[in-house]
């Protein structure tokens, strides 16, 4: 509470308690009734005017808390886009603010693969910053519609981020285990990937390296699942030298 609001309340009480003993005192008959009629009307006045004048630091207040703007959950302010003393509006946009940990992700599924979403499941992602490190989170939010333009289902996973590594708005790939099905695996090891992301392993038939353009399916505990390219038992190099290439002989296959 300000000085202000102090003395309006102090001079309220104080007009009160003004009023009170003149009353008092007319009724003992220390006073005559003309007195008292003026004490009281000059009394009755002070009293009006304390009441008018914290009626008026009770508005003031209002109007300054106003002007506070209070953040709607604990976070980061990021840019800013008013300056002190700018007069706004109710809409006008004053700060965005981040709340980084943790951190939000939204994925897309498509219509076929929605049956095998469930909450918590986990999620796997890298981000460009840090292409080696693997990320995780779970979901956590599940859209109740598909989308149509895009046939797909929107949902979200909250990531741990005690570190604030990760920045809100990177862009993320994820890795979401769906289901299960039996395919060709290689060793991670095994896989070759050029400046456009194109992933090759060199398989061994009959003694001689055949180089394969390959249709990977993810990874999981060292191995690289291989949906076109690979057959089951079929041999691979694992980490493949540089000179290695298609055509090659070789007897070292795994």
């Amino acid at each position: 509470m300000s000085a202000q609001t102090n003395l309006a309340n102090a001079q309220l009480e104080q007009a009160k308690r003004e009023c009170d003993r003149v009353k008092q005192l007319f009724q003992s008959g220390a006073i005559s009734q003309a007195e008292y009629d003026r004490t009281t009307s000059q009394c009755q006045t002070n009293q009006f005017a304390a009441a008018a004048a914290q009626a008026q630091q009770q508005n003031a207040q209002k109007i300054v808390g106003d002007a506070i703007i209070r953040a709607p959950f604990s976070g980061i302010v990021g840019e800013r886009f008013v300056n002190v003393g700018q007069y706004v509006q109710p809409s006008t946009k004053i700060a965005s603010l981040y709340a980084p940990d943790p951190l939000r992700l939204e994925l897309t599924v498509p219509e076929a693969s929605i049956g095998s979403i469930k909450p918590d499941m986990p999620v796997k992602f890298t981000v460009a910053a840090f292409p080696n490190e693997s990320q995780t989170g779970a979901v956590k939010f599940i859209a109740p519609n598909i989308r149509p333009a895009t046939r797909d289902l929107v949902i979200e996973a909250l990531c741990p981020n005690p570190d604030l590594k990760l920045k809100p708005g990177m862009f993320a790939v994820a890795n979401l285990q769906i289901a299960e099905r039996p395919m060709a695996t290689v060793p991670a090891t095994a896989v070759k990937r050029d400046d456009n992301n194109t992933a090759r392993v060199f398989a061994v038939v009959d003694g001689r390296v055949q180089e394969r353009i390959v249709q990977v399916a993810g990874e999981k505990d060292g191995k690289i699942g291989v949906l076109v390219g690979v057959k089951p038992g079929e041999m691979v190099i694992d980490k493949p030298a540089a000179e290695i290439h298609d055509g090659a002989q070789t007897k070292e296959a795994r």
